[in-house]
């Protein structure tokens, strides 16, 4: 069976989502070709796309081939679905699933508990986040940093067991009407529990327990800045605070994981008039936390090798806080 996955904005962000998943349920594939933001796979047995639609967020369409022809004769064949594999290739076939974007609007607008616009997780990203967490042993999701419960509401919709804390009081109120709108919204079972905790220290909530858990979060990113970030005393002062903050959380996070277990965390930098900040966390030895990029190491993408990944960007092109996401795995 021959797949195209038509990706989204970030494309190799996108990839690895799909492996992730892959990998996690244990489905066998071989990719075929990835350019022009498509990935064409073949797979060793059948699946339902349409569910799997449902579980990925970076994707936005999954289509069957029929047939490959030249993109010269594609060009006379009207009334097909078709997909452009390179340059000189062209695949045609049938679109079996399609992104759902009423269901991101749903859970972002019509949840009962929300914290403002400004940096708000988008749901798409969340489940991204979720995907890039989870292998074949994770039973539970751990985020630390809640906020509204957006990525804890994803892995309810996927059947797991959430766990969420925040320093907030709001946010733990806010995200336990969240997860039971989202219960009753998408007929899941609410098995959740959340506390108050500050991240930088170990929740005594999640010690000595027996699950697989991963840990999918992102941090308090700091101030909404509406122009590029200038290098005063205070802005500086309020970047170094979020590093520490970062540095502390992931170290205080590391013994809650079991091994093969992962990590996925949002390490923000800050884009000034002339260049970018980077964050000291993003380069620190976490001990026996490695990164890992879950796309193969020389991946052929759009012609081209890549070497090793290591972080994956997801960001608009003039924003000012830049969203670097990392995937650590235990060891």
């Amino acid at each position: 069976m021959q797949l195209i996955f038509k990706l989204g904005k970030t494309p190799l962000l996108s990839i690895a989502e799909i492996y992730s998943v892959m990998q996690s349920k244990n489905i066998q594939f071989s990719v075929i070709n990835a350019d022009n933001n498509i990935l064409y796979i073949n797979l060793d047995s059948n699946i339902y796309p349409d569910i799997l639609m449902k579980i990925l967020g970076g994707t936005t369409e999954i289509f069957t081939v029929e047939d490959i022809i030249t993109r010269d004769n594609a060009k006379k064949v009207k009334n097909i679905n078709k997909v452009n594999i390179d340059n000189e290739k062209t695949a045609y076939g049938q679109i079996v699933a399609k992104q759902d974007i009423k269901e991101f609007e749903k859970k972002e607008i019509n949840k009962p508990y929300t914290q403002g616009k400004g940096g708000m997780l988008p749901s798409k990203l969340a489940k991204i986040m979720l995907n890039l967490g989870i292998t074949k042993d994770t039973e539970a999701i751990y985020d630390p940093y809640m906020g509204t419960g957006t990525i804890l509401m994803e892995a309810l919709i996927q059947g797991y067991k959430v766990i969420g804390s925040d320093i907030n009081t709001d946010s733990v109120k806010g995200t336990r009407k969240n997860l039971l709108w989202t219960s009753e919204e998408f007929g899941v079972e609410n098995q959740s529990q959340l506390f108050l905790n500050d991240a930088r220290s170990l929740p005594e909530q999640l010690l000595n327990r027996d699950e697989n858990i991963s840990i999918v979060t992102e941090p308090y990113l700091g101030s909404s800045w509406s122009k590029p970030v200038s290098k005063n005393v205070r802005n500086i002062k309020i970047i170094n605070s979020i590093d520490k903050m970062i540095q502390s959380s992931i170290r205080s996070l590391t013994k809650i994981l079991k091994n093969n277990q992962r990590l996925v965390i949002i390490i923000p930098s800050f884009k000034t008039k002339h260049d970018i900040i980077y964050l000291k966390a993003r380069s620190m030895d976490y001990g026996n936390l490695r990164k890992i990029s879950i796309i193969p190491e020389n991946f052929l993408f759009e012609s081209k090798k890549l070497g090793k990944l290591e972080s994956f960007f997801y960001y608009r092109e003039k924003a000012i806080v830049r969203r670097e996401i990392f995937i650590f795995e235990k060891y």
